[in-house]
């Protein structure tokens, strides 16, 4: 323990419910406290909605990309936004209840991933991506995509993939 800005900070404190690692006990503390209402927010929100599938939507599309994140980050905003990240675009959650409810930082991750603005040729819109924590999340969120679209028609799957491309090609 030592004492910073007039603060006592902990090295290496563990969250209690799922032992990732953080330099304050705060820090430690509020990991699954957002998470916990992360999840419970996230599902209520999104509790009727289904995949193109039909299946539940939190539970197959939701999750994966948490669960494809937590390969790569404990990240407590990245998580957390991951769970939250198609409430401003998919349900009636508003920027501000995200700011009052989980911070200022998980609001700004979301809102950076929501689809706003001008649509492309095809009706789609692409967020606005600034921060690597936006991308990372987005990342996740194309790879869960990618592996779900067998229920979406050839021309839906052909503009995603485009869509998905970040690379260029070598020309033939």
């Amino acid at each position: 323990m030592y004492i910073k800005d007039n603060k006592e900070v902990l090295e290496n404190v563990d969250c209690p419910m799922c032992e990732i690692s953080y330099n304050t006990k705060a820090e430690a503390n509020m990991c699954c406290d957002w998470r916990g209402n992360a999840i419970r927010v996230a599902s209520e929100k999104h509790k009727n909605q289904k995949d193109d599938s039909g299946k539940p939507y939190f539970d197959t599309h939701i999750l994966q990309v948490v669960s494809i994140l937590e390969q790569v980050t404990k990240d407590p905003y990245i998580l957390t936004a991951a769970y939250l990240h198609d409430t401003l675009e998919d349900t009636n959650t508003t920027y501000e209840e995200l700011k009052e409810n989980f911070g200022q930082k998980v609001a700004d991750l979301v809102l950076e991933l929501t689809h706003v603005g001008k649509k492309d040729e095809v009706g789609y819109y692409f967020p606005g991506l600034e921060s690597k924590d936006a991308i990372l999340i987005k990342f996740a969120d194309r790879l869960s995509n990618l592996s779900r679209m067998e229920a979406w028609d050839k021309s839906r799957q052909e503009h995603y993939l485009r869509k998905s491309k970040f690379w260029k090609s070598e020309s033939k």
